[in-house]
């Protein structure tokens, strides 16, 4: 059996490597940072979402009707991550990074913490990360995973200077 012949200039994949290396690196620095750029939109987002600029449509417990968008509003009854000072006091807990991550023990609940998934339990269900019922003023949001998250993220941003 004749052993197998290689071609004079050695075979090609070091070279077929060194291209895609070549051509790779500059493409993932071109389009990496793009990768990141809805996170200040997502911000902004969460924002809108706070501050009842985009409405929110909730109902009361034991009510079928969606509440009006100017009545829904989080800033209303919550303080936030950049509340203003010199406002009424909140009629809800303060919703911003140092309550909501912080280990409490909420409505004589076990001590439990939220997370994106509580967060969005608790929007929707009104059902709190140590599974206690929120009062039912608290209304009941229809707030999909995207926007849920933009909230979420808004909320428990790092404090500013």
């Amino acid at each position: 059996m004749p052993p197998t012949e290689v071609p004079a200039n050695g075979p090609r994949w070091p070279l077929i490597a060194a291209v895609v290396v070549l051509l790779g690196a500059p493409a993932i620095a071109w389009f990496g940072p793009w990768r990141h750029a809805p996170e200040p939109a997502a911000h902004a987002r969460g924002a809108r979402l706070f501050d009842g600029t985009e409405a929110l449509a909730g109902t009361l417990v034991g009510h079928t009707e969606a509440m009006p968008a100017d009545t829904t509003r989080c800033v209303q009854c919550h303080a936030g991550p950049k509340s203003a000072k010199g406002a009424l006091p909140p009629l809800g807990p303060t919703l911003d990074r140092a309550h909501l991550l912080q280990v409490l023990s909420r409505r004589g609940g076990p001590p439990t913490a939220y997370d994106l998934t509580a967060f969005c339990r608790a929007m929707r269900r009104g059902i709190d990360p140590a599974y206690v019922i929120l009062p039912a003023a608290m209304p009941r949001f229809a707030i999909d995973d995207t926007r849920c998250a933009a909230l979420w993220n808004y909320l428990i941003q790092e404090p500013g200077p």
